[in-house]
């Protein structure tokens, strides 16, 4: 039988015979009755030259042995301009996939790899992706050939998962946006979660303008000079210390009627402006000083974005982009408006709440500074703390009236809820109280003239209150309540004690139902009526508050700011949700003068 002998297949091997010629020995093979090997090997290059797949041959200095059209097609070259070229002179760029080519006939362990690269003479220069397998080709003897590659483009796969997880990110994000921004009333504090959001993320400079209740109240319909309030700023690390003036929020802040955000607030659109010219910089800065600290920051790309909430705006936001940073495209301000738009609830939201607190607060502290003088032998001295910060402002009050005969009526009271509401309605049972007082009425008919009144107008809040009617000369005083928590009476050489009064329903009820008590009151004798946000805790039953406030260590002969603070230093919660209300009097020693009102 004869054997057949082949030349072993060398490191040094030439190119690949060309298919037509390898075909072309196959049809003589055959003819002569020997051609099944080369069948076999035709149609194994026939199924390499046809599929889809790129498939290439280097040998152990990279050069192309082989490569099918498909590859010839993605590298943009016909395939002899490949044959006998390395792969990186041949497809610049190519790095990082010759150095897997290297390791393979390095370790001779074959790889997959995921890998980017730019391919020649596209004219669209942007990367494309591709998966490729590589194994090491042996010799006969052991011998290193090369290397086998077979690559496939997965440049959209890639892409959809790339737009997947930029998808997942945008949602992630705007739900960071919401819960940051939403998480608080303080309208500084949600505009500082903004720009701090911002900033360094998608800025290196953002602040927020809003409308302002002391200068632009709504937007205006055509562009006008408007003057907002600057909230908050931020910038990113390495601004400018000359810059500080510019980045203070707090301040008021003018723009021309031919600014930006001008623009923005009565188009309710993004104004973009990149690298503006001096005359566009001067609409931004109007003043000198303004002009060269934004020329200091050196903005190349400025972004003014619309704050809305129900389709009027609220603010605005401005973020800029400086030195080497690139400038915002349009993916960019398509993002920072879904990013501001979803701020904008929130924003509103704690405008509104913060207009409206400060409104009520100046309401509330308007009624409690109008001046409270008690009648003759009776000291007073009185104490107000708001809720803390993010709490709506309640409807504490307090009053001290001069009677005929020497009297005095003590009153504190508490409107239930809060708000504008709140303190519009503490005004009204505040007069209403104090009329009926110079009537004359004792404390028991006052509170049930005044629950009928409330009801008979309707009044929409009820209140609790206690009132006590003190007497210097009888030395005696007269109490009632109206759902109230009880004061205290810290009478000469005595421990303080809570006074059990009958408890009758809040005013405005239209119950009725009142009772007074009369109690002594010996000269030197003190007494503290507050509200109930002093000993009321959340989770907490309310008469562990009652028993430390008993507990005090409160002689009757200290000075009432005294009294006062030692009283709030111990039970008054340093972040309250309730307004704390303190009243404190006491009567005088035959012959004192009278101190005056703390």
């Amino acid at each position: 039988m004869h054997q057949m002998t082949h030349r072993p297949l060398y490191a040094r091997s030439a190119p690949f015979l060309a298919s037509e010629t390898l075909h072309e020995l196959s049809e003589v093979a055959r003819a002569a009755g020997t051609g099944q090997v080369l069948d076999e090997l035709w149609t194994a290059r026939r199924f390499l030259d046809g599929t889809p797949a790129a498939v290439a041959v280097l040998d152990s200095e990279l050069r192309y042995l082989y490569l099918n059209d498909t590859l010839a097609g993605f590298n943009g070259l016909p395939v002899e301009d490949h044959i006998g070229r390395p792969m990186p002179e041949v497809i610049p760029g190519s790095g990082p996939s010759a150095d897997v080519v290297r390791e393979v006939i390095r370790t001779g362990r074959p790889q997959t790899v995921v890998f980017d690269s730019r391919v020649p003479l596209d004219p669209v220069d942007v990367p494309r992706w591709w998966l490729g397998a590589f194994h090491r080709l042996d010799g006969e003897d052991g011998e290193i050939v090369g290397v086998a590659a077979v690559v496939m483009e997965v440049t959209e796969a890639i892409q959809q998962r790339e737009s997947l997880r930029r998808a997942q990110e945008r949602l992630e994000l705007l739900e960071e946006t919401a819960a940051r921004v939403g998480s608080t009333l303080d309208a500084a504090e949600a505009c500082r979660a903004l720009t701090d959001l911002l900033v360094p993320r998608f800025a290196d400079y953002a602040v927020v303008d809003v409308l302002d209740p002391a200068g632009t109240r709504r937007a205006p319909a055509t562009p006008v000079p408007v003057r907002l309030r600057r909230m908050a700023v931020a910038t990113a690390p390495g601004m400018p210390e000359p810059l500080t003036p510019m980045t203070r929020s707090g301040e008021a802040i003018f723009h021309q009627a031919s600014s930006s955000m001008a623009q923005v607030l009565t188009g309710h659109k993004p104004v973009v402006l990149t690298r503006p010219d001096d005359d566009t910089a001067r609409l931004l800065a109007p003043t000198r000083q303004r002009l060269e600290r934004y020329r200091a920051l050196e903005l190349q790309s400025v972004a003014y974005l619309p704050l809305m909430v129900g389709g009027e705006p609220v603010g605005a936001v401005i973020v800029g982009r400086r030195g080497d940073s690139p400038e915002f495209t349009p993916e960019d301000v398509e993002l920072l408006e879904l990013l501001t738009a979803r701020a904008s609830t929130g924003i509103g939201h704690a405008l509104r709440y913060t207009h409206e607190h400060e409104t009520a607060l100046e309401m509330q502290r308007a009624f409690l500074a109008t001046p409270h003088t008690p009648g003759p032998g009776v000291e007073i001295a009185s104490c107000y703390l708001p809720a803390g910060r993010g709490a709506e402002v309640g409807g504490d009050w307090f009053d001290a009236v001069a009677l005929p005969s020497g009297r005095t009526l003590l009153v504190v009271g508490d409107v239930m809820g809060h708000g504008v509401r709140a303190a519009a309605a503490m005004s009204e049972y505040r007069s209403l109280i104090r009329a009926l007082a110079l009537q004359g009425l004792a404390p028991d008919r006052l509170l049930t003239e005044a629950d009928r009144t409330a009801h008979a107008l309707d009044l929409d809040r009820v209140a609790t209150c206690v009132l006590a009617l003190l007497d210097p000369d009888a030395e005696h005083v007269v109490l009632a309540t109206a759902g109230h928590v009880p004061p205290l009476l810290v009478r000469p050489d005595t421990t303080p004690e809570l006074v059990d009064l009958p408890v009758g329903p809040p005013l405005g009820t239209g119950s009725g139902g009142y009772e007074s008590r009369h109690c002594p009151l010996p000269p030197g004798s003190l007494l503290l009526a507050y509200t109930d946000g002093l000993v009321e805790r959340r989770g907490e039953d309310i008469d562990t508050g009652l028993d430390a406030l008993s507990a005090m260590p409160i002689a009757s002969g200290q000075s009432l700011p005294d009294v006062l603070n030692t009283v709030l230093d111990r039970l008054a919660p340093t972040n309250s949700e309730d307004d704390v209300t303190l009243l404190a009097a006491r009567t005088l020693e035959a012959g004192l003068t009278l101190r005056s009102p703390s």
